[in-house]
């Protein structure tokens, strides 16, 4: 059975990137620019029911960053150096620990446009709890494993929250786990993220990205969520080998990083052989990664391509 939907953040218009910059320089209010991303989140949400996208996100368009939210609403925490996102001409904000963390609830979902996910089913996402402590700078603690469980407290807040609001979905990115991996960090990562998801009621699914997942394949499929997922563009699939049984996959299968539109058959047939290898009973075809780093218009034909490859894997 196959299934569809985003894994991140969406790129904005042209004329929300406009206002976004107008209000950064003081010419614009935060509430005008707040209604013009929630007026297009409306416009991504109704493209998303039109093509057939099994959950629906509201783009993240108001998320600099896939940790922004968590650096400017937790208490002792703020978002710092500006830092480059991985190997892309990208950059985010480093989130700086200068406190002890505590949970707080709710910050994912004031920055989430949820007018008009109402009647829908819809999808949020949150880092892990490795993902934001190591891409951000602590300056309160004295190890990683008590940074790690404070962490995993503050973001079982947030999902708690979401799924209260009626959130259905969760997914949990995480692109260290691939392109940073190092000795020791698996077992403590798998730990805390199975603290998050203890007691949700939601779907939930950890997504790795911008690196191989064959190293850590056993590791994934070992996690404790309902779907596992990674970027096929980044992972030698020929060297993919193991059974993910009842855990659902989602295979980035259309390139999130370039602008090409990828040939949908070819692209079914690609998820379908990823499945067989892998036994997996249910795949879900995503973007390798957000679609944030594409014009707006190229995010728009890979996500109406997406549903096309959906309905081809059937």
């Amino acid at each position: 059975m196959a299934f569809a939907h985003l894994t991140g953040i969406f790129p904005r218009s042209e004329e929300l990137i406009a206002s976004t910059r107008a209000f950064e320089r003081g010419r614009l209010d935060a509430a005008a620019l707040r209604r013009q991303a929630e007026e297009e989140s409306a416009r991504l949400v109704a493209l998303q029911a039109e093509w057939g996208l099994d959950y629906i996100t509201d783009g993240l368009l108001r998320w600099q960053d896939l940790l922004r939210p968590l650096a400017e609403e937790l208490p002792g925490v703020h978002a710092g150096p500006v830092t480059r996102w991985f190997d892309n001409n990208s950059f985010y904000r480093r989130p700086v620990i200068e406190a002890r963390l505590r949970p707080v609830g709710e910050a994912a979902l004031r920055w989430t446009a949820r007018e008009p996910l109402k009647g829908r089913l819809w999808k949020a996402i949150l880092p892990t709890p490795w993902a934001f402590a190591a891409l951000s700078e602590d300056r309160a603690y004295e190890d990683v494993d008590a940074l790690l469980r404070d962490v995993a407290e503050v973001l079982r807040a947030e999902a708690a929250s979401l799924q209260a609001a009626g959130c259905r979905y969760i997914q949990f990115s995480d692109p260290v786990l691939v392109n940073r991996r190092s000795d020791g960090v698996l077992s403590r990562a798998q730990k805390a993220l199975g603290r998050v998801v203890e007691g949700l009621t939601v779907r939930t699914a950890l997504y790795t990205f911008f690196g191989d997942a064959v190293p850590v394949l056993d590791v994934l499929l070992d996690a404790p969520v309902h779907e596992v997922g990674f970027d096929l563009f980044a992972t030698d699939v020929e060297r993919l080998n193991g059974r993910a049984g009842s855990k659902g996959l989602l295979l980035g299968a259309l390139d999130g990083r370039n602008s090409l539109l990828e040939d949908a058959a070819e692209t079914a047939a690609t998820v379908r052989r990823v499945a067989d290898r892998l036994h997996a009973e249910s795949v879900t075809v995503v973007p390798s990664c957000d679609l944030e780093f594409l014009p707006w218009e190229v995010a728009v034909a890979k996500g109406r391509r997406l549903a096309e490859v959906k309905r081809l894997v059937g």
